[in-house]
């Protein structure tokens, strides 16, 4: 009898003290995962805790995007307080729907994954038809067993994951409206018939990745607009002249060139007085977005003020920067931007034109480099030589220092 008490005693103990561990880590997790805006790093902690308490070999965590939950019911053919479609209803949908459904991932974090088993789950249909069904039904599926619960194809994916029994469930915006994340966990044994306690363990972290989502998409939010104009998505000046900094480093490092250009639409006026303001802005946002979709993935823009704008070219020369602009023109010409009202009234095309003028440095050589208020200045008296010249083309300084001017076909 004593032996069976102090053998009692000393489980209870045993219990007690990874009781006290786990909270002592659960505590360090989200005290950690409440510091960052990096919602992988968030997933590694939390899949790194998975791993030790509760036997999960590997996960994913698929985060969506804000979408409308009315488009997504009207496009899978599914309204709420229907009765739940089957397994086979799910598959269905998910292969015709793939495209939509991968569109609204907003991020995917694997945990745990070889590049190769990575690749089969992004590319298997069970993973599309599993995302579909916890955003249906808004709550958690275990499978404790593959072999007894699922097809003989799911069988053989299971097993080339080493995957014995596996978990999806749901974070929920907090209104209920909507699935903000979906996780995924994968065990090497089979489990018992658990769904309610192991869900009563999971919501503490559920609670977590909800408030990191929409604290990480709040802090990203305010970030783009603290740094971006908001009609055209260009950035604003100061960030612009940190840019100009970090783009003067790298080519000091690398021995190359650094071109800034000043633009400037010819005669941007005329849209704001002939049709109104609201037609001025519809100008602005095209003209960025065939400017954001010609420059170079290093290139970086900045709207400087009104029609004004200034463009970073790291790498470019004055050449380089002069075809670039080029092809930006060569698409404006092929575009019509004169209102869609005043087009139905028989009004005559209206194009959009710009000059530019350009500045190249190069770091290392004599002479101390610019600032991005000097450069700034010495591009816009560029600029200046091409609006006195007839507008429409872009000026720059060849070797010698001679002034070279362009004029856009």
């Amino acid at each position: 009898m004593g032996r069976d008490l102090s053998a009692r005693l000393k489980a209870v103990r045993a219990q007690l003290y990874r009781e006290r561990l786990e909270n002592r880590r659960r505590n360090e997790l989200f005290s950690a995962a409440i510091r960052t805006n990096d919602l992988r790093e968030v997933g590694a902690q939390l899949y790194r805790y998975f791993f030790e308490y509760f036997g999960v070999n590997r996960g994913d965590i698929t985060i969506l995007t804000d979408y409308d939950e009315r488009e997504f019911y009207d496009r899978v053919g599914w309204m709420p307080r229907r009765r739940l479609p089957s397994i086979s209803w799910y598959r269905g949908q998910a292969e015709r729907h793939r495209a939509y459904l991968g569109g609204l991932l907003e991020e995917q974090i694997f945990i745990g994954y070889t590049a190769e088993s990575e690749k089969i789950i992004r590319d298997s249909l069970f993973l599309e038809a599993s995302m579909l069904e916890c955003m249906i039904t808004k709550r958690p599926r275990i499978v404790n067993n593959v072999v007894r619960e699922l097809s003989m194809e799911e069988i053989a994916q299971a097993r080339h994951q080493e995957t014995r029994s596996w978990m999806n469930w749901t974070v929920l915006h907090p209104d209920n409206s909507k699935v903000l994340a979906k996780m995924h966990m994968s065990f090497s044994k089979p489990r018992q018939p658990a769904l309610k306690k192991l869900t009563e363990r999971l919501l503490p972290f559920a609670d977590l990745l909800r408030y990191r989502i929409l604290h990480t998409r709040d802090f990203r939010r305010a970030k783009y607009l603290s740094e971006r104009d908001a009609l055209t998505g260009f950035f604003l000046r100061p960030i612009l002249a940190k840019r100009w900094e970090h783009a003067l480093e790298g080519a000091g490092r690398g021995g190359g060139v650094v071109s800034v250009a000043m633009l400037d639409l010819d005669h941007f006026k005329r849209f704001n007085d002939r049709y109104g303001h609201d037609v001025g802005d519809a100008v602005l946002k095209r003209f960025a977005q065939t400017v954001q979709a010609t420059l170079r993935v290093s290139d970086v823009v900045g709207r400087y003020g009104g029609e004004e704008f200034v463009a970073l070219f790291p790498g470019a020369s004055s050449e380089a920067v002069r075809s670039i602009l080029q092809r930006v023109h060569a698409r404006l010409r092929e575009a019509d931007f004169m209102p869609a009202s005043a087009r139905a009234r028989g009004a005559a095309s209206e194009r959009l034109r710009f000059s530019a003028g350009i500045l190249t440095v190069k770091p290392g050589r004599r002479g101390g480099l610019p600032s991005f208020d000097e450069a700034i200045k010495a591009a816009d008296e560029l600029l200046l030589l091409c609006k006195a010249s007839g507008r429409n083309c872009c000026a720059f300084r060849g070797r010698g220092g001679a002034v070279r001017r362009h004029r856009f076909a």
